[in-house]
């Protein structure tokens, strides 16, 4: 046969080749201009939440993490968020986003540090976080194992040698049978293909090693023990009722150029290796660790999932000369966007994801999705975009029930120390002040079904039991603590997820000029005489929202909004005024959830409550019962809506700066919570 004849069937069958991988395995792009990111479905069911994991929030660790940060130089994790010491206010984070879900991993150096020796008030304190999330309505997901682990259990060879998974079985029953009663969701080993890659192939986790070797008995054993830990749990006491899962990261491998049969062969071969084989193993109960040729039968490992976990993040493009180090740059395509950690978003990888774990038919969830962005301009597209083909998946049936984004706040992000930032929350890492970015304001509104209302403030109020401070300044504008209080206020609000403001700075409207408020867009309504407070709301009609939230500039009352906000829409009523009972002062009566009667200036013995300065308003109220004269909301419309304003009890202390000893109060709680 001619040699030309010979190379024409060669280069057919080649073409044919790359044709039938490309459409078995099709690299899809969608054009997001043309794609309206609001239209999303979700269930009733469907679980919202964030994550975190114990070595990057807790700080002040010893474990295998700690130890590598020390031999190989790294940026150390030292404090991280010094969670460990901040949960209960990092618990009023999650609820503020208003998730349901909180996936969290217990850290076993510290419950653990000795071989064979339990600290009880570890485990006291993780017991304690469980009971007050439950008590907030936020459902736990505990991992067991997310990377980090003792340092006598890492001398020993950690997961290499299989005697050792023992240990790991011995520590998963101790914490099942200490939480176990409180706790349905677990997720027994985090990423393990990661795990095994970047500590035993890249060299880039602990134990910082480079050997294939290691990586197969690394990544049978922690298949083993997944599948030991799931046999071992459901046989506990309330075992067969608990949810247990394996937490599994998908890369999408695809070739740099499509043309390319070694760019194909190099995709095929690590989609093998770190995807398919982990997921098989789970379908089939034979395992076939990576760089192995055969596969062999672990027991229990068949049907050892109630659940998979999706982590996701983004797709590698390949090439036989892929770098083996994160240092350069991955490949990405002309039209990608590079995130912070140099590999790009690409949103469509997740329901490709979806369709790579969907033969396990078992439920999906994602226990994973973010992005590394230090200035929040790609997250808030970021979370757009994975939500609506989250949505698309449910649509198409998919069994997808739950999705929780990385982070809640930013935090150490193991081998690049802290200059990765993935939260919702900003975190200074010098004073510890978490700050809600406009992507969790976004991420609430997804997980709540609502958007903040705006936030009117009644500021232009003098004063006169102030003395000298308040005779020609508004309240609102005395320095409380190194700033004016309408600052802390603002900042308040702004955590709480609520982006619009309107200021009404009654007469005085010029000392409000050059203020402004990062996260708030502001609007300041000036009145051209003194006319009250209800005179105040009115003059400012027109810019006002058919529902507000309304707050007194000299009041400062950290409630939870978002729960306020719901309050209202789930009664009905036009207005829900925030009750306080624990206060010394009274100036109402409700019963049965309605406040019946109220007065400024009498009190009467009947009177079980105080007005804690923040209520939700339906603009109708003013419609309905506005004056042009001056006039006093409370005065005016209290009265005339006695028995159908929804009373919202919250015990969160109430701060009213009206006096000398009130605003000392206020100026030591301020630099308190500060220290």
């Amino acid at each position: 046969m001619e040699w030309w004849l010979l190379a024409c069937i060669a280069l057919c069958l080649y073409l044919i080749l790359i044709l039938f991988l490309h459409y078995r395995t099709p690299e899809t792009h969608i054009d997001w201009s043309t794609i309206e990111l609001q239209d999303v479905h979700f269930p009733e069911s469907f679980a919202w939440g964030v994550a975190t994991a114990s070595h990057q929030i807790e700080g002040r660790n010893t474990n295998n993490w700690s130890q590598f940060e020390d031999t190989k130089d790294l940026q150390r994790s030292g404090d991280a968020c010094d969670h460990w010491n901040r949960w209960k206010t990092d618990f009023d984070l999650i609820e503020n986003l208003g998730v349901n879900h909180y996936r969290f991993s217990l850290e076993w150096s510290r419950i653990e540090s000795v071989e064979g020796v339990w600290d009880d008030s570890a485990i006291e304190q993780y017991s304690n976080m469980i009971d007050n999330l439950i008590s907030r309505n936020i459902e736990p997901m505990v991992t067991l194992h997310h990377f980090s682990h003792p340092t006598w259990f890492e001398d020993k060879g950690g997961f290499a040698n299989a005697e050792n998974v023992d240990y790991w079985i011995r520590f998963s029953e101790k914490m099942y049978s200490e939480l176990g009663d409180r706790v349905k969701w677990w997720c027994t080993i985090n990423e393990p293909a990661v795990f095994t890659s970047m500590g035993y192939v890249l060299g880039e986790f602990p134990p910082g090693k480079r050997s294939f070797k290691l990586t197969r008995a690394v990544a049978r054993n922690m298949m083993m023990a997944h599948a030991r830990c799931y046999r071992a749990l459901k046989s506990m006491p309330g075992g067969e009722s608990a949810q247990i899962g394996l937490v599994k990261n998908i890369n999408i491998f695809d070739p740099y150029r499509r043309w390319n049969l070694l760019h194909w062969f190099q995709a095929k071969l690590l989609d093998e290796m770190f995807n398919r084989c982990w997921i098989r193993g789970l379908e089939t109960g034979k395992f076939r660790a990576p760089s192995s040729l055969l596969s062999s039968k672990i027991d229990g490992l068949k049907n050892s999932s109630d659940f998979i976990g999706v982590n996701y993040y983004t797709h590698l493009l390949t090439t036989p000369f892929m770098p083996t180090t994160v240092e350069i740059d991955p490949l990405i395509r002309p039209w990608e966007t590079r995130t912070d950690f140099r590999y790009p978003m690409y949103a469509e990888g997740l329901h490709r994801s979806f369709h790579m774990v969907k033969s396990l038919n078992i439920p999906i969830y994602v226990t994973e999705n973010g992005v590394a962005d230090d200035d929040d301009d790609l997250r808030p597209e970021h979370i757009r975009r994975h939500l609506w083909l989250t949505s698309k998946a449910i649509e198409e049936g998919l069994d997808i029930r739950g999705f929780y984004h990385w982070s809640l706040m930013d935090n150490f992000e193991w081998a690049e120390g802290y200059t990765q930032r993935f939260g919702l929350y900003h975190v200074n890492y010098d004073t510890q002040e978490r700050t809600l970015k406009e992507s969790g304001k976004l991420y609430a509104d997804y997980a709540t079904g609502t958007v903040m209302p705006q936030v009117v403030i009644l500021a232009g109020g003098l004063g006169t039991r102030l003395g000298e401070l308040s005779k020609t300044i508004p309240k609102s504008l005395i320095s409380v603590s190194g700033k004016p209080m309408l600052s802390h206020i603002l900042e308040w609000a702004a955590g709480q997820g609520c982006r619009r403001a309107v200021i009404l700075t009654g007469h005085l409207g010029e000392q409000f000029e050059g203020f402004k408020h990062e996260g708030m867009d502001l609007t300041f309504v000036q009145e051209s005489e003194q006319m009250g407070t209800g005179g105040a709301l009115l003059n400012a009609i027109d810019y006002l929202e058919d529902e507000f939230i309304l707050l007194w500039g000299d009041d400062y009352h950290p409630v939870n909004y978002r729960r306020l906000y719901a309050a209202h829409k789930e009664h009905g009523q036009s207005l829900t005024m925030t009750v306080i009972q624990s206060d010394q002062l009274v100036n109402l009566r409700h019963e049965n959830g309605n406040v019946v009667e109220y007065s400024k200036s009498e009190i009467s013995d009947t009177f079980n409550g105080y007005e804690a300065g923040t209520s939700v308003v339906n603009k109708s109220v003013l419609v309905s019962f506005g004056k042009s004269k001056i006039w006093s909301w409370e005065e005016t419309v209290y009265p005339q809506l006695s028995g159908k304003i929804h009373a919202h009890i919250d015990e969160t202390p109430f701060w009213d700066m009206g006096t000398p000893e009130r605003l000392e109060r206020l100026e030591e709680f301020f630099d308190n919570r500060r220290s």
